[in-house]
This record gives C-alpha cells, sequence and structure tokens, in this order.
C-alpha cells in the first residue's frame, strides 16, 4: 500500500511539473517566429513572371460558415455547430480554391486561418487537405495560434499559409505587435508577417509577396494601427531596394467605405476601424473590389441582409506594381464568414520618390 501511495506522490508531482511547464511555454514562448516549408517539389521554376494574379482568403479554418457564431464576435460558441459542417466547409473551400487553380498560372495564394487537426475545426484536415490539393506548389505556413507540449486532440495549431507556383527566393517572418490579452488566459496570438521572395524573369529586383492577418478585437484599434506602422516601415524598405511589394490578407480594417443592407445594431461592430490613410505611404495604392463584401459579422449565423458586411480583405502594393484587374468572389458566405479577393498585378519600374 505504501509503495502505490509514493507512486500516486509521484505522478502528482510530475503532473504539477508538467502543467507548469506547458503554461510558462505557451505563455512566454509562442510559436510563430519561423515560416515551415511544407511541400517543396523540386521540379517548380526558380522565377515568377513580371504579371501574375493573386488570391487572398480567410478561411475561417473550416469552422465558420454560415451556421456559425463565434463568441470574440458577439456570439455564443467558440466551436463549430458540428463536424459534418466543417466537413462541408471544408469541400466547399477546396471546390473554389481549384477552380481557381485551374484558371490562370502564374498564381499566387495567401490564405488566412488555415487549421491542423485541432478542436477548432473538430479535427478535420483542413491544412492538409489544401497541401494535397496544392501537391504541385511550394507551400508555407506561419503559425499565429499554437500551443506547445499539449498532446493531441487538445493541440491548436493554425494560421497564415503561402502557396506559389514557383520556389521563392527566401521565406522569412516579421514579428508584429501582439495584443496584451492572452487566448483562454494562457496562448498568446502570435502576429507576424509571412514573407516570401520571387525572383522575376529579366529583373534584378524581386517579387516580395507578404501575407498577413492582423488584430481584430484589439480595443479601438491599438494594437492594429502600431502593427500598421511596422508592415509599412518593412515595406517601404523593401520597395527602396527596388523590390516589387505586394501585401495581402486580412487586414481587419476597413479598406473601403461600404454601406451594404444590413440591419445589425452597432454595438455588434465594436471591432471595426478603419485604415487610416496617413498612415498609407506616399504613392502605395489599396487594391480592394468595392462592390462586393468580404466579411461577415459573427454574432449570429449568416443571415443575408441582417447579419453588417464589409471590405477588410485585400491587397496594399508598392508605386511601382500595377493593378489590372480586382475582384471579389461571391461566395455568399457559405462555406466561411470571409470571400476571396483576387487581382492581377504586374511590375512597373518607376524611379523612387
Amino acid at each position: 500500500m505504501e509503495n502505490w501511495e509514493n507512486w500516486g506522490l509521484v505522478i502528482v508531482a510530475l503532473s504539477a511539473i508538467y502543467v507548469v511547464v506547458v503554461f510558462i511555454m505557451n505563455r512566454f514562448f509562442p510559436h510563430g517566429n519561423k515560416a515551415q516549408i511544407l511541400n517543396h517539389p523540386p521540379s517548380l521554376p526558380e522565377e515568377l513572371d513580371a504579371t501574375l494574379s493573386l488570391t487572398c482568403w480567410n478561411i475561417g479554418y473550416g469552422g465558420l460558415g454560415e451556421e456559425s457564431d463565434f463568441i470574440t464576435d458577439g456570439g455564443k460558441n467558440r466551436l463549430p455547430p458540428s463536424p459534418r459542417t466543417v466537413k462541408k466547409n471544408l469541400n466547399g473551400i477546396l471546390a473554389q480554391l481549384r477552380i481557381f487553380k485551374n484558371q490562370s498560372a502564374p498564381h499566387v495564394f495567401l490564405l488566412q486561418e488555415v487549421s491542423k487537426r485541432s478542436p477548432l475545426s473538430f479535427w478535420q484536415p483542413v491544412r492538409g487537405a489544401i497541401i494535397s490539393l496544392f501537391a504541385d506548389h511550394f507551400v508555407t505556413f506561419r503559425p499565429d495560434i499554437s500551443t506547445r507540449g499539449l498532446p493531441w486532440p487538445i493541440a491548436i495549431n493554425h494560421g497564415t499559409m503561402t502557396l506559389a507556383p514557383a520556389h521563392p527566393q527566401q521565406t522569412q517572418v516579421i514579428r508584429l505587435p501582439t495584443e496584451p490579452t492572452f487566448l483562454a488566459g494562457l496562448i498568446k496570438r502570435n502576429y507576424g508577417l509571412l514573407v516570401t521572395r520571387f525572383a522575376i524573369k529579366n529583373s534584378p529586383p524581386q517579387w516580395v509577396i507578404v501575407n498577413l492577418h492582423l488584430a481584430a478585437f484589439d480595443p479601438k484599434g491599438a494594437t492594429r494601427y502600431k502593427q500598421l506602422e511596422q508592415v509599412f516601415d518593412f515595406a517601404r524598405s523593401e520597395y527602396e531596394k527596388g523590390n516589387f511589394v505586394i501585401m495581402g490578407g486580412d487586414w481587419n480594417m476597413a479598406l473601403a467605405r461600404s454601406d451594404f443592407p444590413h440591419t445589425t445594431n452597432l454595438k455588434q461592430l465594436f471591432w471595426l476601424v478603419d485604415l487610416p490613410r496617413t498612415l498609407l505611404p506616399k504613392g502605395w495604392k489599396i487594391a480592394c473590389d468595392a462592390t462586393t463584401p468580404t466579411v461577415r459579422t459573427n454574432y449570429q449565423p449568416y443571415v443575408a441582409g441582417e447579419n453588417y458586411t464589409g471590405i477588410i480583405d485585400g491587397f496594399i502594393i508598392s508605386p511601382n506594381v500595377s493593378l489590372h484587374a480586382i475582384h471579389t468572389t461571391d461566395t455568399k458566405f457559405i462555406h466561411t464568414d470571409h470571400m476571396p479577393v483576387t487581382a492581377t498585378f504586374s511590375t512597373n519600374p518607376t524611379p523612387k520618390g
């Protein structure tokens, strides 16, 4: 009996140590400072053309389709309604990505909220399914919410993913300011820019493609404004080197004024702020489709004409990049709470002003 008691004390002590270590690791040493290479086909070209298409899309980890609300947006739920719902969403997301993939080349994809198997997506293989669809693409990933030391099935790992039809010259992560709060009192959301650099045919300067997802629920946009300053500091430095800079993703700021029909109480728009034009460097341009919303509120499941919708997804480009076309695909928020934005750009070398 005494031996069993001793073993019990050992197990309790080890469990306590484990809990403390996990707490420290997640609280003070979050993931997200390095880009992870998830697919690297050897046969890919080493250069991109001077004209290319990009699509940015926040896919809501497959859990924020039309049936979902979300607690941080004023809703009631932390998880999707069911595994079946996530499967439906994932199939719809993959179908739309397949359409984009087959439409034009070269085509670079900037995805946000891509989840590995985790409770957020009812353990559906969202990230793995996308990698399989793009088996012929270079794929890099940066986690922004990721646990350390927690076993499956409670481990969480989701973030931004860039998919490209060519080998980049370099991938890197530029860290951004974080919010002072912790998710569930434990996990720090680790913000950063996922940067990929691509050689251009017959051009010494490079494409610098930035995949971003800024903060959303910081009071009055305080963290977002700090993040935006650092985003533009980095972008300016690349432009001054002669590079062609495209930044795309979920800005969590209004990129264009919109007045789409809704009946949402204004208190549900506590998170919404405008992207301050005063911070936009001279000559830099916002590229978005002002005719179609890209995001809907999640305080309730989606009902057309009731949920507020706006434009927070799109691109910002350096003065030496030309925009030829941009279009938001109206997916009616069936499979995710954002809609994809696709644009075509080309290099346009100009003297730096």
